[in-house]
């Protein structure tokens, strides 16, 4: 066989393992195939896995899938929503609770809904991409809402959970939880931190606990956290007139202190922070002026900000913001006039998402996008 011929019969070898056999489509390219399935919604994803083998295998292991799958959903954000049932479900046991988490879509329609029992009452529900965190008093559950799978976080029994942070690391492929608490009720007031690891396509329960020592500040908050670009971010409860946000870098895991802006001529109502561009952002409302300030944290080594929008919202006036995606350029902000407007900050542009209309008892939703990332082991 000359040279010629070997070379043929190489690309004709790579192209046959180029092809792939599914069943109901035929032969085709796999680059085709991912680029076609990528683009569906994760709900309709769910239901081709019955169809064969390798449509499972394909929907269900294959990483460049996955990773392709997520580009896409995040240029389709979903909002979940949270409310509690007393349909029997989770009465057996009095600590048990039904919740229903619904899914709704940025034109206000829902997309999709499912139960899960479990125990107790929410008192953090933060989210990271495609994944969402539920803690309650005694329990941790990580919930993957496109593919209905909550699962508990081993915890020590009986402890209580308190403060939580969650996020993502891109360079290690790793989710973190944080849990901040304190020693005891007494004594000089700091708080211990420890960290949940684990990574896409191991499962929940291969992570595992470990301390990091002790947090410098205090940061006990009813405000959510919200994780930007590999960090965790916390308001600090030391006053109105001396605002601060605690942040954890999730790589290096260290502490940092960064003090709230001030506007020198107006005095804001309403003050909270978002992940906005790859950004920290704190948006200021002055309800003298109708007006919401962005500002963005331009240098955070040395902890400068900047206003880079001002939005007239006359005749409205925000409630809270609902934490966006941190790559986002939308703001959503949910008004005291029972609306939620999507403000792009691209176009300048707003619109009204009429949610209200598909939830009878509301709680503070979060926004995620869809994913097929088990949340049990899985080998790819």
């Amino acid at each position: 066989m000359n040279t010629q011929d070997k070379d043929l019969k190489a690309v004709e070898h790579i192209r046959a393992h180029q092809m792939v056999e599914m069943k109901g489509i035929g032969y085709l390219p796999r680059d085709m195939i991912i680029e076609i399935l990528s683009r569906l919604p994760a709900k309709v994803l769910c239901k081709f896995r019955c169809v064969s083998k390798s449509w499972n295998d394909l929907l269900t292991r294959d990483v460049e899938f996955m990773t392709r799958h997520v580009q896409w959903s995040k240029q389709k954000p979903l909002l979940l929503v949270r409310r509690y049932l007393s349909d029997g479900i989770g009465e057996l046991n009095k600590s048990k609770i039904t919740i229903e988490l619904t899914s709704i879509d940025m034109q206000g329609d829902v997309t999709d809904k499912f139960r899960k029992v479990i125990d107790g009452p929410v008192h953090t529900f933060v989210s990271c991409g495609p994944l969402s965190i539920l803690c309650c008093m005694y329990s941790l559950y990580v919930c993957n809402p496109s593919i209905h799978q909550v699962v508990r976080v081993p915890y020590h029994a009986n402890s209580r959970l308190y403060n939580i942070g969650f996020g993502y690391l891109p360079v290690s492929n790793e989710y973190k939880i944080v849990h901040m608490f304190y020693h005891s009720f007494v004594g000089n007031g700091k708080m211990g931190c420890e960290i949940f690891s684990f990574k896409t396509g191991e499962g929940v329960t291969s992570g595992s606990w470990r301390g990091i020592g002790d947090c410098p500040f205090s940061a006990w908050t009813d405000e959510y956290p919200v994780c930007v670009n590999g960090t965790i971010y916390w308001a600090l409860s030391a006053g109105w007139k001396d605002k601060s946000i605690l942040s954890l870098d999730l790589e290096k895991e260290e502490f940092s202190c960064i003090s709230y802006p001030i506007h020198e001529s107006k005095k804001y109502s309403f003050l909270e922070y978002i992940g906005l561009m790859c950004t920290l952002c704190v948006v200021g409302f002055s309800a003298e002026a109708s007006t919401m300030d962005i500002w963005m944290l331009k240098d955070k080594k040395n902890k400068t900000w900047a206003i880079e929008y001002s939005i007239n919202l006359f005749p409205l006036c925000p409630k809270f913001l609902v934490p966006s995606e941190d790559h986002s350029e939308e703001i959503l902000v949910h008004m005291e006039q029972r609306d939620l407007i999507c403000y792009s900050l691209k176009s300048q542009t707003s619109r009204k998402i009429g949610y209200y209309r598909a939830m009878k008892t509301y709680n503070k939703p979060c926004l995620y996008y869809g994913s097929l990332i088990p949340m049990h082991s899985t080998s790819f």
